[in-house]
């Protein structure tokens, strides 16, 4: 590997960071919730596509939740199987944690981009509820949101989104699922893909236009890492390809 992998630590919370070869010029930066899970054993595959300019050279920061079914859920919820522990919805205090305390950390530290016209925010499942809420919450954090397999189930989120006003003209939103995920529960989670759709068609209705939004469906998969981290190389094609 050329570019760099290493290990930072910011108020008690692990960083996995990549860094390109080259960092004498500043690059935007991707966010990812779960930390280094969706792209530490592709990041061989993501130099590659920098070398080749398939997409422009970009920084990792993977970062890890104290406890993802808190940090990740907007308010509180019952839990879906009982013996588990409910959510306590600690979203908006983890989001001004990475507005005010954690990107200002960041930049100073990395060659990042002053601006966060070209930064994204990346999340799989619950990771991926947390991208979209952020979006609605604080819009001008991040221009590129990939939401992969979002958990949309998450009790109230769909009649929460829809009464929100967001400005979203220079924004680029991947939403992806497996087609089979929920087969076999009988919880919300049944109806994942639908609530995906449904939550792609939002974002259409709030004024998004169809070229700044990808939507796929992985065909014959589930919610699982693999698929996760697939989605997770395709949205970084589609937000820093060369030409758009």
């Amino acid at each position: 590997m050329n570019g760099t992998f290493l290990y930072d630590e910011f108020n008690g919370r692990q960083l996995d960071i990549y860094l390109p070869q080259d960092t004498s010029i500043d690059v935007p930066a991707v966010f990812v919730q779960d930390g280094s899970s969706l792209f530490r054993t592709h990041l061989l595959e993501i130099e590659r596509m920098i070398e080749a300019k398939t997409i422009s050279p970009i920084i990792i920061v993977g970062i890890h939740p104290f406890n993802r079914l808190d940090e990740y859920t907007p308010w509180k919820a019952s839990s879906l199987r009982s013996g588990f522990p409910d959510f306590k919805g600690e979203a908006q205090t983890y989001v001004s944690f990475l507005a005010n305390d954690l990107l200002p950390y960041i930049k100073r530290e990395y060659p990042l981009q002053e601006t966060c016209h070209e930064h994204s925010h990346v999340g799989a499942s619950l990771g991926g509820l947390f991208a979209i809420y952020t979006l609605f919450m604080h819009p001008d954090l991040f221009k590129n949101i990939a939401s992969i397999s979002g958990s949309f189930w998450y009790q109230d989120f769909l009649p929460f989104a829809k009464q929100q006003n967001i400005q979203c003209v220079d924004h680029f939103i991947y939403l992806s699922v497996g087609s089979e995920e929920g087969k076999g529960k009988t919880s919300a989670q049944q109806h994942m893909p639908l609530f995906n759709k449904q939550l792609h068609d939002l974002l259409l209705q709030k004024g998004m236009q169809e070229r700044q939004l990808q939507y796929h469906i992985e065909q014959g998969e589930g919610h699982h890492l693999k698929q996760f981290q697939k989605n997770f190389l395709s949205a970084l094609k589609w937000f820093y390809q060369r030409e758009r």
